[in-house]
């Protein structure tokens, strides 16, 4: 099965052998966790890794405010400048009402080799306005009015559908964090996202005083035979670092 799958490695120390050398070209891979379990160091080491082979980036900030990002890179050690115009990082961080056509535009503005979106909760809980109808046109008020007629639940699924066949119409490689809530039922916050994408990797994180002690597991991934245990992983100075072999 490996051998006739193209995969994408993520550069990250480790853990490529746990998912058979990478994630599947193409696919859509969801990371969970809680806050601070490093979904957003996980998915930027991976694009930065591959913008640095040449490969055609776009990473949607939508957590962070403008720079903060970059900034978080860089502590890291890692050379934006290296990955030059193959990282392209695109940062919103306010409540826009029209996030979905934003988004949706910038996932289809280039042919793009990856793309993350950092979080998907921004999507789902964003608000539509009205005015936001009036901006559209006249063959997609319909699909636009109609769910707002129902639940804010229903509305967000609606809106990470649109989202998840716009990446699955670009053929791209995605990379997409979400937050899970410890106790709720569902892996994730939007109770929807599990099931609309190829993989899953969640994020655990467990602190006590100077102890830390983090773990990842692969849930799903389609298309592989991949790990089934914990892997146990460190945020060093460098970045992420598996603390186990394959």
């Amino acid at each position: 099965m490996a051998d006739e799958i193209e995969r994408i490695q993520t550069g990250i120390r480790g853990f490529d052998s746990f998912v058979e050398g990478g994630f599947p070209k193409g696919s859509i891979t969801l990371v969970v966790g809680t806050p601070g379990t490093g979904k957003s160091i996980f998915v930027a080491e991976t694009l930065f890794n591959n913008a640095l082979k040449g490969k055609k980036c776009l990473y949607l900030n939508l957590e962070q405010g403008e720079g903060k990002l970059e900034k978080q890179i860089r502590q890291f050690g890692w050379d934006l400048e290296k990955a030059g115009k193959n990282l392209r990082i695109v940062s919103v961080d306010f409540p826009n009402p029209g996030m979905v056509e934003f988004v949706l535009e910038e996932v289809q503005r280039l042919d793009y080799d990856m793309i993350a979106i950092d979080s998907l909760d921004s999507i789902s809980s964003s608000p539509l306005e009205t005015d936001e109808v009036g901006k559209m046109g006249m063959d997609r008020i319909a699909e636009t009015v109609i769910p707002t007629l129902f639940d804010a639940q229903t509305v967000g699924r609606l809106k990470l559908k649109k989202i998840f066949a716009a990446i699955s119409r670009s053929r791209a490689t995605a990379f997409l964090t979400t937050e899970r809530i410890e106790g709720a039922q569902g892996i994730t916050r939007d109770t929807i996202s599990e099931f609309l994408c190829d993989n899953i990797l969640v994020l655990y994180y467990m602190g006590v005083g100077s102890s830390q002690y983090r773990t990842a597991q692969i849930i799903k991934m389609r298309l592989s035979n991949h790990e089934k245990e914990f892997i146990p992983f460190e945020i060093t100075k460098k970045g992420i670092e598996i603390r186990a072999e394959k």
